[in-house]
């Protein structure tokens, strides 16, 4: 299954008309798209945690900057690209009998329109949201040792960071145990002082997203 967008989400311009008889194959296909996208954008192990997490809030804002209409509109293109019959002989258009098939130059038209409309959001939104959240530091206010080896960080701010990401404080990494947003404090795995230091980490796993190419013909 997808984990970001689903079947539901391709209406209006993305709309794509899904019968019963070939939902099943439209939402393997959606699941494989999706997993390719977000993998090649961030990693696998970014994907493998929206597989267990897709509702954090990291996730849903990002949607939200315009990367949904990126993964639309191109799993629009990819779909609409490879919507042909295999049959014994090889590849053919689908030919329903109540319908006349538009051709494959406007086929091709209409999905660029789409993949480029996507390509339009990520470009507009979705890559200022990247840049502007690629790294975060913040000023450790005060430490405190509650024993058992953890240590206490109050920070001012902890967004987009959750249990088990990793911080880097001084060029060394920790492990997050537990992340408290109400309180603002971080809990990790060391000893000594960390007040007055500096704490990083990269909630996107990249510091920099360049602009997605357009691709305008199949």
């Amino acid at each position: 299954m997808s984990y970001l967008i689903n079947k539901n989400d391709f209406k209006g311009r993305y709309r794509i008309a899904v019968s019963s008889f070939n939902v099943s194959i439209f939402e393997d296909y959606l699941t494989q798209c999706e997993d390719q996208l977000i993998t090649e954008d961030f990693g696998a192990d970014f994907y493998d945690d929206v597989i267990v997490n897709p509702t954090k809030d990291k996730y849903t804002d990002l949607l939200e900057s315009g990367y949904k209409d990126y993964l639309l509109g191109a799993c629009y293109f990819f779909y609409q690209r490879d919507n042909f019959l295999s049959t014994s002989s090889g590849n053919s258009n689908i030919n329903n009998s109540n319908a006349t098939n538009v051709s494959n130059q406007f086929n091709s038209s209409l999905a660029s329109d789409r993949y480029n409309l996507g390509i339009g959001y990520y470009n507009r939104g979705a890559l200022d949201f990247l840049n502007d959240n690629a790294v975060k530091s913040q000023l450790i206010n005060s430490s405190t040792d509650i024993g058992g080896g953890l240590i206490t960080l109050d920070v001012l701010d902890v967004d987009y960071l959750y249990a088990n990401d990793t911080i880097t404080i001084s060029g060394v990494d920790y492990l997050v145990n537990s992340v408290d947003d109400v309180a603002g404090t971080i809990t990790i795995t060391a000893t000594g002082d960390f007040t007055g230091k500096k704490l990083i980490y990269l909630p996107f796993n990249e510091p920099f997203f360049e602009f997605k190419d357009l691709i305008t013909q199949f």
